[in-house]
């Protein structure tokens, strides 16, 4: 790449390059130059923030993906604000700019940047206009991955859910509750336990999601440690990107797409060899159910497309 390349023109460069192989060789020319890149990635964020449609065009969104994870990498703070601003934007647009990273990595990339002042991460989750995959997922991460490298205490984490479910959250179903009521389970937040039945009772939470049973249980008898299995900072953008389907090849993606069809006779096979009990009491399959995880029902679909759609 020609030295005379300017850190403007290396992130055209990088919204110009194909979709196909990954641009690895432009992501690591940016790691190499950390501080001439920061100000220009920091740039990206802000006008993202300020005009997100540009960002969702053509390759745009690369820009606005990668600028995310190097200053989560670079461990820059200045960060945290422009992209709390973006994630609490029109929700169709955010999540076509990031897509699954809203429930996958963008929360360690907000802890990996955090500034140490947790209000743009309160306005997000109370903000009754932003992605509901932000106000939960997004946010919750964010909060379990500060509360494992010791940024806030879980004293402070659960007066805040508390206060959440004790009125912050508007009281109506979405995923926010399913997220939330998880965290207080996975956590062992006893305190919470009436706030989590008044929540169930009120119709407010999906049994599909994590069946009641087991979040009373959970929350009332000390959670548990699977939520730290995903409560990392971010560390090596290129591992964590390179791997993505984005870059595959049309006919691989094709193939994969084929893989995971289920054909109208073996899902009616199924249903009928899977009959649910009326006493039945729903539990979650596994701990965590990511939206491009195998859906738990065993359609052979992805989350997304099955269970977690409806």
């Amino acid at each position: 790449m020609p030295a005379s390349d300017t850190s403007a023109e290396l992130l055209t460069r990088l919204a110009d390059a194909p979709p196909h192989p990954y641009p690895e060789s432009i992501i690591q020319e940016m790691i190499g130059r950390m501080e001439e890149m920061t100000p220009a990635l920091l740039e990206v964020l802000a006008d993202a923030a300020r005009r997100p449609k540009h960002y969702v065009k053509a390759g745009n969104w690369k820009q606005v993906v990668f600028a995310s994870y190097l200053l989560a990498q670079f461990r820059v703070t200045a960060a945290f604000q422009p992209l709390c601003t973006l994630l609490g934007g029109p929700e169709e647009e955010v999540d076509a700019i990031f897509t699954d990273m809203i429930t996958e990595d963008m929360g360690n990339i907000l802890a990996s940047v955090y500034d140490g002042n947790d209000r743009p991460l309160r306005a997000l989750a109370e903000n009754r206009s932003a992605s509901e995959y932000v106000r939960g997922g997004t946010v919750l991460r964010c909060y379990q991955c500060l509360l494992a490298e010791g940024k806030i205490t879980r004293e402070f984490l659960e007066t805040y859910v508390t206060e959440l479910l004790g009125g912050k959250l508007e009281r109506e179903p979405g995923i926010w509750w399913d997220c939330w009521t998880e965290l207080c389970a996975d956590l062992g937040f006893a305190s919470t336990l009436p706030l989590i039945q008044k929540a169930i009772d009120d119709d407010l939470c999906d049994p599909w999601y994590y069946g009641f049973d087991e979040i009373l249980q959970a929350a009332g008898n000390g959670g548990n440690e699977d939520w730290r299995k995903s409560a990392g900072l971010i560390e090596d953008t290129i591992k964590e990107t390179s791997w993505w389907a984005a870059w595959e090849k049309a006919d691989e993606l094709e193939k994969e797409d084929d893989d995971d069809e289920v054909s109208e006779e073996d899902w009616e096979s199924y249903l009928l060899d899977s009959p649910m009990p009326e006493t039945a009491t729903v539990v979650r399959a596994a701990p965590k159910v990511g939206r491009n995880d195998p859906c738990p029902c065993g359609s052979g679909m992805k989350f997304k497309k099955c269970c977690g759609a409806a």
